[in-house]
């Protein structure tokens, strides 16, 4: 993993993670920041999330409460228009400052999403209380692990400094701002224009290493494991919530997006890190 992040010419910060510079036609600070306030290109985080969860996901989940609102019919069709324009504006401007200098990363090609091989279990689909869990929870034996982007692509959503905990006495898990959503806590959420598909990240520490408008090279660092979110009830952190989806049918609607295992693929990736010495 050292080898790639050297190979892809890394800036690193003074904490160890890279540095938000990026090399050759990359956007700038002034540029991503540029891009983030165009919120017909990234919207708003919750409008996203709001996009990329379940088509019968009933939660609101920005909200200090976490209050029910189903998906209508008429949102998840015009939710599926709304996203694909939202990907044709993604693609043109991957493509745009990408140029020949980020490659298509084929299934082959994913790298790890964690600096440490961790515990990788096939626990997509395991029963959990609100319906089976459809994403990969990977397991690291201290917080702090690296995490990394399997693919290129463009951050198009990403949420910091989540503020909230678990206190029974408080009922449980509690939300008082900030972060990707209540539940995912501190998170990314990528796009990669050449697979049509989506990967996110959630319960990371504070201080991510992405923003909206992010150009992200296979192997970027994105921030660090965490217990942020609903990870933040004890004995439920130290592990990388990892979900994969790209667009499908899901309640009786086509191009709604669906949930898919990446075991095989995280799996793959996880065979080719090198032996240490």
């Amino acid at each position: 993993m050292l080898a790639v992040m050297l190979v892809l010419g890394m800036a690193l910060a003074a904490d160890g993670l890279p540095s938000l510079r990026h090399e050759g036609r990359l956007p700038s600070s002034a540029g991503r920041q540029a891009a983030a306030r165009d919120s017909a290109l990234f919207p708003p985080r919750e409008v996203l999330i709001r996009l990329f969860t379940n088509c019968d996901e009933a939660r609101w989940p920005w909200g200090l409460d976490e209050t029910l609102v189903p998906k209508s019919d008429s949102e998840l069709t015009a939710g599926v228009v709304q996203r694909r324009a939202l990907e044709n504006r993604w693609r043109a401007y991957y493509n745009e400052r990408a140029g020949d200098s980020i490659v298509p990363t084929g299934e082959d090609q994913w790298v790890y999403p964690l600096g440490v091989r961790g515990r990788l279990l096939n626990n997509f689909g395991n029963p959990r209380a609100g319906g089976p869990h459809e994403a990969l929870d990977i397991f690291v034996t201290r917080e702090g692990a690296e995490v990394r982007s399997p693919v290129s692509g463009v951050v198009v959503a990403a949420g910091d400094d989540w503020q909230g905990g678990w206190a029974r006495r408080r009922g449980g898990l509690f939300y008082e701002g900030g972060g990707l959503s209540r539940r995912a806590g501190n998170g990314v959420m990528i796009y990669d224009p050449s697979g049509d598909q989506y990967l996110y990240f959630a319960h990371l520490q504070p201080r991510i290493a992405a923003h909206a408008g992010d150009l992200i090279r296979v192997g970027r660092v994105l921030g660090r494991v965490g217990h942020s979110g609903n990870a933040s009830q004890p004995g439920h952190g130290r592990h990388l919530h990892f979900a994969y989806k790209r667009a499908g049918t899901g309640c009786s609607v086509d191009g709604v997006l669906v949930s898919v295992n990446p075991y095989r693929m995280v799996r793959a990736a996880r065979s080719r890190i090198p032996a240490r010495p």
